[in-house]
């Protein structure tokens, strides 16, 4: 009975530990640019004794980084979309269909990110239409 009760007592605090590093990680990465700069640089200037010239500096080279950071993602996205919508109006429809099952083969073959699940739509955009 009570290797029974130790044994529910562990389960549920790794099951809030987990509950709680997913909200974390959710809300870290909803911040903006903005946001993370002010954190970085509050936490430089906590940990190095920042003054206000230098906490300045770095938060603006920080949010910077980090600007740069999201137009590349967002860059990288738009590039993949438009090369893929261009492969589709090259392939035959029996090429098409091969090419989808591949890259769902592919997708199932890789390691999930993060250990969680993507909730989004990975299905390539529609051909571009022809005249």
């Amino acid at each position: 009975m009570k290797k029974t009760i130790l044994i529910l007592f562990a389960v549920a605090i790794a099951s809030v530990n987990l509950l709680a590093q997913e909200t974390m990680r959710k809300e870290h990465s909803a911040r903006t640019p903005e946001e993370k700069a002010e954190n970085v640089s509050r936490k430089m200037t906590r940990e190095l004794a920042l003054n206000a010239d230098q906490q300045a500096k770095i938060k603006a080279l920080i949010l910077k980084r980090e600007q740069q950071r999201e137009a590349k993602i967002s860059n990288g996205k738009d590039n993949r979309d438009r090369m893929e919508a261009e492969i589709m109006g090259v392939l035959t429809p029996e090429q098409l269909q091969k090419w989808k099952q591949k890259k769902e083969e592919m997708k199932k073959s890789r390691p999930l990110e993060n250990n969680k699940i993507s909730e989004v739509d990975d299905a390539p955009p529609a051909p571009p239409e022809t005249k």
